[in-house]
This record gives structure tokens, sequence and C-alpha cells, in this order.
């Protein structure tokens, strides 16, 4: 890999994370959608890392991920890094094992659907172990069924991106030439 390519590339996870940490930042300043639940939000930063899954090579994807998670614990605060990291980290796992199926079995918002009921998994799971009982798990109906409405959405917010933004599309035919 030649040192241009390799700097051009550290540059786009630093722009990619600073959209996301921003985007989530702003998102955390609106009162919550639902009152059952309170946090609840769509992710917008997780439109964001469904675009990395699918411009990015996996490592720098992860790097992105943690560097999202670190910086934003540092505005929010630690209990929202534990949710956030249980959250992000089971949702990616999701994506990249949805994405492996191929585009003939599974389109870019399945992969994202699969990432937002993954993400609330992964935040109820983290509310279980904190709170020491699996009572917090009766949330699951709910969150799961608005997790795939977020994960709808970003997925078709994300295809769009790819699809309208040059750069972007050129990474997404670069990178995943079986999904074009």
């Amino acid at each position: 890999m030649s040192r241009v390519f390799d700097v051009r590339e550290n540059v786009y996870v630093a722009i990619m994370t600073a959209v996301a940490v921003v985007m989530g930042l702003i998102e955390s300043m609106f009162p919550p959608f639902f009152a059952f639940a309170p946090g609840a939000k769509i992710g917008l930063p997780n439109l964001i890392m469904l675009i990395a899954v699918f411009t990015m090579r996996g490592s720098k994807v992860w790097t992105m991920l943690i560097l999202r998670l670190v910086i934003t614990a540092l505005f929010t605060g630690f209990s929202v890094f534990l949710y956030s990291t249980a959250g992000g980290v089971l949702s990616l796992l999701a994506m990249y094992l949805v994405k492996r199926l191929g585009p003939r079995l599974v389109s870019l918002v399945g992969v994202s659907v699969a990432g937002g009921f993954f993400h609330n998994v992964g935040q109820l799971a983290m509310a279980s172990f904190i709170a020491q009982t699996p009572a917090v798990m009766v949330y699951l109906p709910w969150l799961a069924f608005f997790g795939i409405l977020a994960g709808l959405a970003i997925g078709v917010g994300g295809n769009l991106l790819i699809r309208r933004i040059k750069p972007i599309t050129l990474l997404f035919e670069t990178r995943s030439q079986l999904w074009v």
C-alpha cells in the first residue's frame, strides 16, 4: 500500500469519525422520541458507520467505532459510553455477519436493519448486566421494533448518500464491487 493512500485513508477515517461524533452530539440535544424508552433515538451516527462498513477496510471501521465511542464519551459520560459500546460493538458485528451473506440475499438496507436491531439488543444486555437482572429484557419487543424501523431509515439514507455523493460512490464501487 502506498504511503499516499494510507494518509488519505486515515484522513477519511478522521473525517467520518468527526461527522459521526457531531451527528451524535446534535442528535442527543433533542428530546427522546418515545416516552417509554428514554434516550431512544434514530441513531444518526449509525448512518456514517453503515457507509464505513461498505467503503472502508474492517480494521479502519473498528478504529472509527472506538474513536467515536471514546470521543463521544468525553461529552456524554461513562454510563452512555457503556451502553453505546455494547450496542455499537454488537451492531457492527451483526452488520459484518449479515453483509457476508452477499448482495443476492441481503441489501444494504438489510445490513442496516440487522445493525439497528442488534444495537438495541446490545444496549439491553448492558442494562441487564448493570441492573443485575434480566427484567429489563421486557423492553426488547418494543426496542426491537423501533430498532428495525431506525435501521430501515438509516439504510435508506445510506443508500441515498452512497448513490448521490460522488467520492462516497467511488469508494463504494471500489471496496464493495459485488454490491454495485
